[in-house]
């Protein structure tokens, strides 16, 4: 039985104090680790920035938009003080100074609300879908990944923790987050996807692309070939980014299942140490992102596209999040299986990856499985 959140859970009452005062914050948990980070800054705003490479040497959590190009910055909340569970690092630090010394009075309301969010019914992004499929055809684009996003109400008393960590018991193996800041919004996800891992000198990503619903028996069955092009598209991106990275010397593991929650993708595995990037991370990164799995191929002609033909902003989903220079490990995800929380209602981010081969109703199924991922674990609090 999932643990239950209390009124004397300390990280059930920092949320909420943060949530009320405005104060930014992100709470983690990496794949298979034990422990719950949070970090928490409370003396400033998180800062604005407009360039991976301007992360040089600093620390903390990073939250990236999908497109670099747009209004909306990556954001970086300096860890002020931090949590492990239920405890701060600082055992002496009290609640009181932080709440009376945070003063953003000039910020937006404490939940940020997508403006007029553009939901398209299951026949208009089927016909998206068509077009893209004739025009992958027709030009030289191998993918492009469309997504739309799906409202549903807020139900009375939601309560940010326990999904929080309903998300943690659900998908052990995701890099589940929860983060607000004032101006950006209240985010949930559960990410299957790396997009680059820093530890120990060694650097691993991962080509992850192709869906299909888990199965009990799905060991069994092939897949089909649409989702391993898909694969191969990704794939063959990280591969030439490590050789124009200069990466001579990597490991690559795979295509093998990876299940996340009622889905399964198909992975492979990228290693190398770090010395191989000559000691700048930042560079890769930024050639890496966004990758196919989340834009399409070519990148630039696929990101054209995507602004065209998608009715909403995309914001911070499909963008990049997690720790940087924290600890002296880097740990970037892709934000996958997320969705936003405003004042009145769940914004679901959902997204399909198109190709010549592509069924118009499939895509469309494949983006109600992944809703379907985070909505099980909401309706569950209901049942509380």
């Amino acid at each position: 039985m999932d643990p239950i959140v209390t009124e004397t859970n300390m990280l059930e009452k920092v949320h909420r104090l943060a949530l009320e005062n405005q104060i930014a914050f992100a709470s983690y948990k990496l794949p298979d680790e034990p422990e719950v980070i949070t970090i928490i800054q409370w003396k400033t705003q998180p800062a604005m920035i407009s360039d991976i490479l301007s992360l040089e040497g600093k620390s903390g959590f990073v939250f990236a938009p999908f497109d670099l190009d747009s209004e909306y910055p990556i954001r970086l909340i300096k860890p002020d003080i931090i949590m492990r569970g239920n405890k701060f690092d600082d055992l002496d630090f009290r609640l009181d100074p932080m709440l009376t010394e945070s003063n953003f009075t000039e910020m937006k309301a404490h939940y940020s609300t997508n403006a007029d969010p553009q939901v398209i019914t299951m026949d208009a992004y089927m016909h998206q879908v068509d077009e893209l499929r004739k025009m992958i055809g027709e030009s030289l684009l191998d993918k492009v990944v469309l997504s739309r996003i799906s409202i549903e109400k807020k139900p009375d008393g939601f309560n940010p923790t326990l999904l929080f960590e309903k998300l943690q018991n659900a998908y052990p193996e995701a890099f589940v987050f929860m983060i607000y800041i004032a101006d950006a919004g209240l985010w949930f996800g559960a990410s299957p996807e790396p997009l680059m891992i820093m530890k120990d000198k060694q650097i691993s990503t991962v080509s992850l692309a192709g869906t299909r619903v888990y199965e009990t028996d799905a060991d069994e069955k092939p897949w089909g070939e649409k989702e391993f092009r898909e694969q191969e598209i990704v794939t063959e991106y990280i591969e030439s980014i490590l050789e124009k990275s200069g990466v001579n010397k990597y490991s690559k593991e795979g295509p093998v299942s990876h299940r996340a929650g009622n889905v399964e993708h198909l992975k492979t595995s990228f290693a190398f140490e770090s010395k191989e990037l000559g000691g700048n991370p930042l560079q890769f990164v930024k050639k890496l992102h966004p990758t196919p799995s989340v834009c399409g191929l070519p990148k630039e002609m696929a990101l054209d596209v995507i602004k065209r033909i998608e009715k909403h902003k995309r914001e911070y989903y499909t963008g990049f999040l997690g720790p940087v220079n924290f600890e002296n490990k880097w740990h970037l995800y892709v934000n996958l299986r997320s969705m936003k929380v405003d004042d009145h209602q769940f914004c679901y981010f959902l997204g399909a990856g198109i190709t010549s081969g592509s069924d118009p109703y499939k895509e469309w199924e494949e983006t109600r499985n992944k809703k379907n991922t985070l909505q099980n674990i909401v309706q569950s609090l209901n049942r509380e």
